[in-house]
C-alpha cells in the first residue's frame, strides 16, 4: 500500500466582503457576503450554520461555481507517492 499525498495551492482574487473566520467546527473557513461559510478543501464546502456540528455540502449552483473558478488567478498542485 502506498499513500498519496496532494499539496493544493490556489490563488483567488476574491470579493473585500470575504472574510476567514474560525468556524465552531474547528475549520477555519471563509464566510462570504450570503450568510454561507466556506470550507476549501477537495471540494468546496459550504454551510449556513455557524455553530459547531454543522451540516456542510458541497452543492452550490451552477453559477456561484463558475464565479469561484473565475476567481482563480494562480494554481500548483503538488502530488507524491509516499511509500511507508
Amino acid at each position: 500500500m502506498k499513500k498519496l499525498l496532494v499539496t493544493v495551492q490556489v490563488e483567488l482574487d476574491v470579493p473585500d466582503t470575504w472574510d476567514l473566520v474560525e468556524h465552531p467546527d474547528e475549520v477555519q473557513a471563509i464566510k462570504i457576503e450570503d450568510g454561507r461559510y466556506m470550507y476549501m478543501s477537495f471540494l468546496p464546502m459550504f454551510t449556513k450554520d455557524p455553530k459547531e456540528g454543522a451540516e456542510w455540502s458541497s452543492e452550490c449552483s451552477d453559477e456561484f461555481t463558475n464565479k469561484l473558478l473565475d476567481m482563480v488567478a494562480d494554481e500548483e498542485v503538488l502530488m507524491k507517492f509516499e511509500t511507508e
